[in-house]
């Protein structure tokens, strides 16, 4: 069996182009949420290709997904303590082709856009019938008031 390596969190930020301090915030919340890391004699952290995985995953699905970097982290550490691992299935932002997810970003704007027409124009219909029947209340109500009101010839009755 092949001793296992380990990575700085220098090594670890290379390989995912992010910086060392990230690396150690992210290993900072899994800690907090029940990972743990190896810890050489100085106990500094020392990363093995699970926990590479486990920071890519957080790296990338905190960007793609739109979920915090806490919940990522939560949900990693979770798996962590059920001893279940990462699956590959994330894709790295390297994989990801930039002008598709522009497309598809401005594909659901104008879909957006077009419903938020929609809405106003829903809006303006609303207000025109609303401005129509208090109008007619209005006038329903002067209508009242002039035939409650006697005249002056009628006070003496």
């Amino acid at each position: 069996m092949k001793p296992e390596t380990y990575l700085s969190s220098q090594d670890i930020a290379n390989k995912l182009n992010v910086s060392s301090v990230t690396i150690r915030k992210y290993a900072a919340m899994l800690e907090k949420n029940g990972y743990n890391f190896a810890r050489d004699t100085k106990g500094w952290r020392q990363y093995n290709e699970s926990d590479l995985s486990a920071m890519e995953y957080i790296y990338t699905h905190s960007k793609l997904s739109g979920k915090s970097l806490e919940e990522v982290a939560k949900l990693v550490a979770t798996l962590y303590r059920s001893n279940l691992s990462i699956s590959d299935t994330a894709t790295p932002l390297q994989d990801v082709n930039v002008a598709d997810l522009i497309q598809r970003q401005e594909e659901f704007n104008r879909a957006i856009l077009k419903r938020l027409e929609q809405f106003e124009e829903q809006q303006k219909k609303r207000d025109e019938n609303l401005m129509i029947a208090l109008k007619e209340s209005i006038e329903t109500k002067k209508m009242i008031a002039a035939a409650q009101q006697k005249k002056w010839w009628q006070f003496w009755k």
